[in-house]
């Protein structure tokens, strides 16, 4: 699943990012749906915190490739396995030593990312994801380019 032809130049970026000084890399997910992205809570005690939603992400694990890595996530935390990464659509540097890779999927039927029922999601829309997300702006504008083209 990790040779798909969108995802060429990752492991470039995985070693740029360990030259940066980068030292823990995460993959999300992007997942839209008629022009809203799905959020999970993070687990805090406060839904209505910012910080408390997030896009669907973890940490990638070593020796792991981060779309590899992205698949296990979905699956192990959001138990959902049916999922196409369709691109990169950019990262996200968190603090001075991670990185968040943002991966756009097609997950076919996104609602059952969150199937269980015990994980609390929500759908906003691109404005709302803005406020919420730091630094998705520009991942944003990455994504809504790579649709228009």
């Amino acid at each position: 699943m990790t040779d798909l032809p969108v995802l060429n130049g990752i492991d470039e970026l995985v070693t740029r990012s360990h030259s940066d000084g980068i030292t823990d890399l995460t993959a999300a997910a992007l997942i839209e749906q008629h022009g809203r992205f799905l959020l999970v809570h993070a687990g805090r005690p406060d839904l209505s915190a910012t910080q408390a939603w997030r896009l669907p992400s973890g940490p990638v694990l070593p020796g792991e490739t981060v779309p590899d890595g992205l698949h296990r996530i979905l699956a192990q935390y959001f138990g959902y396995s049916g999922v196409e990464i369709t691109g990169l659509r950019g990262t996200i540097d968190d603090d001075s030593r991670m990185r968040t890779f943002v991966f756009a999927i097609n997950a076919g039927q996104p609602d059952g990312i969150c199937r269980d029922g015990d994980l609390p999601h929500r759908w906003i829309d691109n404005i709302t994801v803005s406020d919420l997300i730091p630094g998705i702006s520009p991942v944003l504008r990455t994504c809504y380019a790579a649709d228009s083209s």
